[in-house]
């Protein structure tokens, strides 16, 4: 038979587990909505310390996310139509590191894309502005430095941006170099011109 005392702390012990499982859930709980409200306020803090782009450079913009669509970039396009806010100046954590790319920055995982005079006046047409979008979509997807660039690199001949095309143009050299640098691993093709992997061999 059950005594007493061994009921009373049964009773005892399942309403102290049942204490446990609250206090671990509100623990999550508040910890998670501390962490969300962290993330928001910091969202906030990045647009408010930037400036949105005006309309004319929000319609050069577009025309290089229509281009992207029309070439197949599907994904990248609902990406930057949907997802995006684009700023013309730098936020405060822009402000505090030098930007590599002088023609677009990317806020990861905020969706913040910061476009620099560069994107508008060294582009020298709006095939180049989708370069540069196609570049920092892969950052809005994760991506790093070296995938960034070699996926442009591997995919220019369908964005319309070849040597033929645009081989001379500041742009073209300086991403060829940049890409150069962070995806070296494109360029070791010796039998190939320019040691380019993604061109045909001699």
């Amino acid at each position: 038979m059950r005594t007493v005392e061994s009921v009373q702390s049964g009773w005892l012990a399942g309403r102290l587990r049942s204490y446990r499982e609250r206090s671990w859930l509100g623990l999550i709980a508040s910890s998670t909505l501390a962490g969300m409200a962290a993330l928001g306020f910091f969202y906030c803090s990045l647009l408010m310390t930037s400036a949105p782009v005006s309309v004319s450079e929000m319609q050069t913009i577009t025309r290089a996310i229509d281009l992207l669509d029309q070439r197949g970039f599907g994904r990248e396009a609902f990406l930057l139509r949907n997802t995006v806010s684009f700023r013309g100046t730098d936020s405060w954590i822009n402000a505090a590191a030098s930007s590599e790319n002088a023609y677009a920055a990317t806020n990861f995982p905020f969706e913040i894309i910061t476009v620099y005079p560069d994107f508008y006046n060294k582009a020298v047409d709006d095939t180049e502005r989708a370069m540069v979008l196609l570049h920092e979509a892969q950052h809005l997807q994760g991506k790093n430095e070296r995938e960034a660039y070699a996926y442009v690199w591997q995919n220019r001949t369908r964005i319309g941006w070849t040597q033929l095309s645009h081989g001379t143009t500041e742009t073209y050299i300086t991403v060829g170099d940049q890409t150069r640098e962070n995806a070296p691993e494109l360029f070791s093709c010796t039998s190939n011109y320019w040691n380019d992997c993604t061109l045909a061999a001699r």
